[in-house]
């Protein structure tokens, strides 16, 4: 364990040094919540609703949107595809520690500045902007369990979109694709309720529903105390076929690497 904390430290040092890309990450995020809230305001103007939200909820929704896309969207992906074409994580197999338990450490500590980052601006925000609505108070812990659940299941799927570097030079297309496929499918752009039917059909049938659709769906009780369980248990479904999926990856990817030199 103190290994482990010593790798944490030594990552969230890294992290620090190179504070210039979370602090654009961070800005890049704040110009596309504010596009999404004066988009959503023109369209409730009327004081409507719109897939069951009110003004209020859906500001809190957009505020939940900010939270969860911003964390670990910072260069997850290209660190574990960088290590790859360059050839370093040959080195990094030298090491005495496990592979998986250095990208751990690593995204703990982006972890650990983006919470710092974010939440400042969350702070000023809602202290300013846009006051949030409480979250309901009938399923607390199912709450917090779900959003640390999302945190994980996105973890996985950027190691899992980096390792497929193994099988291609060019990882920007598919980490704009992941992208791409997250910010639909999750709900963080606009609620699942309001895709066609085939589509929320496909959106609930993949894991990106799982790290945002299901903690705002707690958030607001969408969802009785049993529903929540249950999609807090998909959640951990989720987390652990894609968790041996990116294990299985990495294994195949190890076997077809090739050093050159001493």
């Amino acid at each position: 364990m103190r290994v482990f904390r010593s790798l944490v430290g030594v990552a969230a040092q890294e992290a620090f040094m190179y504070r210039g890309r979370y602090v654009v990450g961070v800005l890049i995020s704040l110009v596309q919540i504010t596009v999404l809230y004066y988009i959503w305001r023109a369209i409730m103007s009327g004081g409507q609703r719109h897939a069951g939200y009110d003004w209020p909820q859906m500001q809190t929704y957009l505020l939940l949107s900010f939270l969860l896309t911003l964390i670990l969207s910072f260069g997850t992906e290209e660190r574990v595809s960088a290590s790859i074409r360059d050839g370093s994580i040959s080195l990094e197999l030298l090491k005495p520690v496990r592979y998986m338990t250095l990208r751990v450490t690593e995204l703990i500590a982006a972890l650990f500045v983006e919470l710092l980052s974010v939440g400042l601006c969350l702070v000023v925000i809602v202290s300013t902007v846009l006051p949030a609505v409480p979250p309901e108070t009938g399923s607390r812990f199912l709450l917090v369990l779900s959003f640390l659940l999302a945190v994980a299941l996105k973890a996985v799927i950027a190691i899992t979109t980096g390792v497929l570097c193994f099988w291609t030079t060019n990882v920007l297309g598919l980490i704009a694709c992941r992208q791409a496929l997250a910010l639909l499918l999750s709900g963080a752009m606009f609620p699942l309720q309001m895709l066609p039917d085939w589509l929320h059909t496909v959106a609930y049938a993949l894991p990106f529903q799982s790290f945002f659709n299901t903690p705002t769906m707690i958030y607001f009780g969408r969802v009785g105390i049993a529903d929540a369980a249950g999609l807090v248990a998909l959640q951990g479904v989720w987390l652990v076929a894609l968790a041996g999926t990116a294990a299985l990856l990495l294994n195949r990817g190890f076997r077809r690497l090739d050093n050159y030199g001493g």
